[in-house]
């Protein structure tokens, strides 16, 4: 067994979700470190929304289909951290608390409600006439 693949078992993510992880960790520390973290930030935020594109046009092709479900794993694994980037650069304009505890919990709990009152068209059966 190689030894990505033992990592995998161990963490439940591949090797390149982690080091995606340690890279966004390392650009944020450096970020905070050099007084740029609203830069590093809008720049993570801009590279997420690009993933996020490329996976919708990807998933609609059969051709790339495998490659729009890889990115479709990366945009959900970074959702999170994509939406607290973007309360964080917002928090920057807005100054009023209550609009941001509003916003973040928008950001937070809408995914989830999406998904569970987005009901799948249940599919008509036909009776056979005798």
């Amino acid at each position: 067994m190689k030894w990505f693949n033992r990592i995998q078992i161990a963490t439940g993510q591949p090797c390149l979700h982690i080091s995606l992880h340690l890279m966004m960790f390392v650009a944020l520390i450096w970020g905070w470190r050099e007084r740029a973290l609203v830069e590093v930030s809008s720049v993570l935020v801009a590279a997420y929304a690009a993933v996020f594109i490329a996976m919708l046009l990807t998933q609609r092709i059969p051709r790339l289909r495998r490659v729009g479900d890889f990115l479709e794993e990366i945009t959900t694994t970074y959702y999170f951290g994509a939406a607290m980037l973007v309360l964080f650069l917002v928090s920057r304009l807005l100054h009023n608390n209550l609009l941001l505890a509003c916003l973040g919990l928008v950001m937070l709990v809408g995914p989830a409600l999406v998904s569970l009152l987005v009901k799948a068209p249940t599919p008509r059966v036909e009776k056979k006439r005798s």
